[in-house]
């Protein structure tokens, strides 16, 4: 369920915000945005699956290594042209998660 601005979760100055696409967001409640602690994108992400396992499958593969078809931005960054899974998540950041979408 998307959450209206004026009734999102409380969160901490030190958490990282977290947004679904929309295709993803049916493997995470419905759930668009959410809020988890900041730390290395590895630490993000591994938050991530723990509040919603059924994402990993629809992310990563059985090595934990994204997808082609998804892209990961952490701010205006993919997660990609950042090098390593280490990489810092500063609090207050934005992680956005996105799949593919085709059509005809």
């Amino acid at each position: 369920m998307t959450t209206a601005p004026d009734q999102r979760e409380e969160y901490a100055v030190s958490d990282v915000e977290v947004i679904l696409s929309t295709p993803l967001a049916r493997f995470a409640d419905g759930e668009t945005r959410f809020h988890v602690p900041a730390g290395t994108f590895q630490e993000v992400i591994d938050e991530v699956y723990e509040r919603h396992p059924a994402l990993r499958l629809r992310v990563a593969d059985s090595s934990g290594a994204l997808l082609p078809f998804v892209s990961v931005y952490v701010g205006e960054d993919n997660i990609r042209d950042l090098g390593s899974p280490d990489v810092a998540v500063a609090p207050r950041s934005t992680v956005m998660i996105m799949s593919a979408v085709a059509g005809g």
